[in-house]
């Protein structure tokens, strides 16, 4: 019997982590490959290496392999490249298998790594299968269709093209038992999920590969889904991914949300879930979250993305997104029913100046946005449009490649670095700007978001005029000119990972003394790094603050509201007394019912119903796990007579 292997290394579960995901696409891969009665009569399957092993342990512990299948994304390519290296070398007769979206479209891979002897282009699960029986029946490669190998006579050859088929039919790693074993060698691991009830995308995104693989959707037959659920459930699954690119889509979609809720509340598993949902379904998606909010299942809530606000932009990357006003609409339908909503952008596309980029940010505010954002760096992937020499000469883009490193782990060296090739320049965002870009977008979100001086924002902008984004640049420039605040020390920092960045140099590992060896994104680093100190923060920040001309009371109960309301570590209650409803006109402008602030006596008593006992509990379950911006601010409030 000849021993097949599957390799899908995760993004960070090394030897002895406490959690990991299961290896879903090499699982489904394997199920596939083995419907074949010539594989199951030749063969033999003997793990899936999905722990980030260091790669002599992996290659001690394998037994004469015949094949090694490889899923490559840009979080473990370069670990799948050191480990099949050391397999050809010590069998050099081993097939080794290339495949997944971060396996370019060519023959480059072929063409600089020799250990590399088949690349299968697009989805796998008809190609592997098709390829081991042409291996093991002796038959001619070239009629397996989408992939790309080496002829000894003619070099490399890529064959015939072949649309991916019906999904109908395709096995489930998880009910076939085929990850059960790894279930039972790893007790002591917390196992997170993918859940795929569709595949595709209908739109065709500049900067991502999806619609390009294939526009369109299929989708697994639901009584498979829920039966995978309900085995989550069983063998107590704690996250779940939901590998869909527009869940919500379809109609069943909220029967599939049905039977999530209803297994979490039978078997307490999965804990939590994130899910892409669907761009142009809004009906289906609020009623979505509405059911996953009522047991606190969905991680983050509704995507209300726009990668850019930019008409420009969004015509460059080939991209329509629904009227700002309908937007506004929708986050106040949200926000009214305390439904969690976040909204996403890209930095580094085409067309993106900062000043449009920065606007864009304060439109998000402004329509009701106030609590959740996240900017990513545009990633160049190796199939999307976006990577094509033709559209990177257009728009003068230009790239580096540079470490990935996780955040919310410990500074851990894994033996073999992983890189994404990132834009940090354009013909419209000189290097500088895309620079600031990354120092402003932090700032807004440590000030606005995690909301450090959301209500100063906030006041300005309905009372002063004051457009969010100038408030928020201000701020950079403020720090500019005081290097010797402590503030302006800590956005340095940040500068200085954005610096690196742009220049192809490891990622700086941004850690705060209070709560250990912890990787954090820069805008936690300016929270964690500020909230030890907020009076201090508060004295520094005051000049620029008294510098719009705030009423001295108003200002006042806005400086101490402030500060009470923020959650810290061992503070579990603050009472102000205050002259004006800062409160109230802020929770009113959450919902986008904005009149101007009321003059009000009263005390307002600011309870933490769960207030962290030290730094590191506040920095995982605050700022992390609460990083979305919800749990910033004390969570019972009280108002009563003075």
């Amino acid at each position: 019997m000849k021993n097949v292997y599957f390799v899908q290394v995760d993004v960070a579960a090394t030897l002895g982590a406490r959690n990991a995901y299961l290896p879903y696409t090499a699982g489904i891969l394997a199920a596939s490959v083995w419907r074949s009665e010539t594989v199951r009569r030749n063969c033999e399957f003997k793990e899936f290496i999905f722990l980030r092993e260091n790669t002599e342990t992996v290659l001690r512990r394998m037994e004469r392999p015949f094949l090694v299948a490889f899923t490559n994304y840009c979080w473990n390519t370069e670990y799948n490249k050191l480990l099949a290296a050391g397999i050809k070398e010590k069998w050099p007769e081993c097939v080794i298998v290339f495949g997944g979206h971060n396996i370019p479209d060519d023959f480059s891979f072929l063409e600089e790594y020799p250990y590399i002897d088949v690349l299968c282009h697009g989805e796998g699960e008809d190609v592997l299968r098709d390829l081991f029986d042409a291996l093991l029946l002796g038959l001619p490669l070239g009629g397996v269709a989408n992939i790309s190998y080496r002829d000894p006579g003619k070099g490399p050859v890529r064959t015939a093209y072949a649309c991916p088929g019906p999904i109908e039919s395709f096995p489930s790693p998880y009910l076939d038992g085929w990850l059960d074993p790894i279930l039972e060698q790893h007790p002591d691991i917390t196992f997170n999920a993918i859940l795929e009830t569709s595949r595709g995308c209908p739109n065709r995104c500049a900067y991502c590969d999806w619609g390009l693989l294939q526009s369109k959707v299929r989708q697994f037959p639901i009584e498979r889904v829920k039966a995978e659920i309900r085995w989550f459930g069983e063998h107590k699954i704690a996250f779940v991914w939901g590998a869909d690119a527009n869940f919500g889509m379809f109609r069943r979609d909220l029967e599939l949300a049905d039977e999530l809720v209803k297994t979490k509340k039978a078997t307490g598993y999965p804990e939590k879930m994130r899910v892409n949902y669907a761009k142009n379904n809004f009906e289906n998606v609020f009623a979505i979250v509405k059911k996953f909010k009522e047991c606190e299942f969905d991680r983050i809530g509704a995507t209300l993305s726009f990668q850019s606000l930019s008409p420009v932009v969004l015509k460059n990357i080939g991209r329509t997104n629904a009227d700002i006003e309908f937007y506004k609409n929708l986050l106040t339908k949200y926000n009214t029913e305390k439904m969690k909503t976040y909204s996403e952008l890209i930095l580094g596309l085409p067309g993106e100046t900062y000043e449009s980029f920065i606007s864009g940010i304060g439109k998000l505010f402004e329509i009701g946005q106030h609590f959740v954002f996240e900017v990513y760096a545009c990633i160049v992937l190796p199939n999307a449009h976006l990577g094509r020499p033709e559209v990177i000469e257009k728009y003068g883009i230009k790239t580096v490649r540079t470490e990935i490193v996780r955040p919310h782990f410990e500074d851990v060296e894994f033996n073999v670095p992983e890189y994404n090739t990132i834009i940090t320049e354009t013909a419209d965002m000189p290097r500088d700007k895309w620079i600031r870009a990354n120092v402003f977008f932090s700032v807004a979100k440590a000030f606005h978001g995690n909301g450090l001086l959301r209500a100063f924002a906030v006041y300005l902008y309905y009372h002063k005029g004051i457009p969010y984004e100038r408030f928020y640049d201000g701020i950079i420039d403020y720090c500019e000119k005081r290097p010797g605040l402590v503030l302006a020390k800590v956005v340095e920092e940040v500068r200085k990972d954005a610096l690196q960045q742009s220049v192809g140099g490891s990622k700086y590992k941004l850690q705060v003394k209070q709560t250990g060896d912890v990787i954090w994104n820069p805008h936690e680093y300016i929270v964690l790094n500020l909230l030890e100190d907020i009076d201090g923060f508060y004295r520094e920040i005051r000049p620029y603050l008294e510098s719009f001309c705030i009423e001295k009371d108003v200002f006042g109960d806005l400086l101490a509201y402030q500060e009470g309301i923020l959650r810290k570590p061992r503070e579990a209650e603050r009472t102000v007394d205050l002259d004006y409803d800062v409160h109230g006109f802020l929770s009113d402008v959450y919902v986008n019912n904005v009149h101007p602030l009321k003059k009000k006596r009263h005390r307002l008593v600011m309870r933490d119903t769960a207030p962290s006992p030290d730094w590191k509990h506040f920095g995982k379950y605050v700022i992390w796990y609460g990083h979305m911006g919800w749990a910033s601010y004390k969570d019972d409030i009280t108002v009563t007579d003075p």
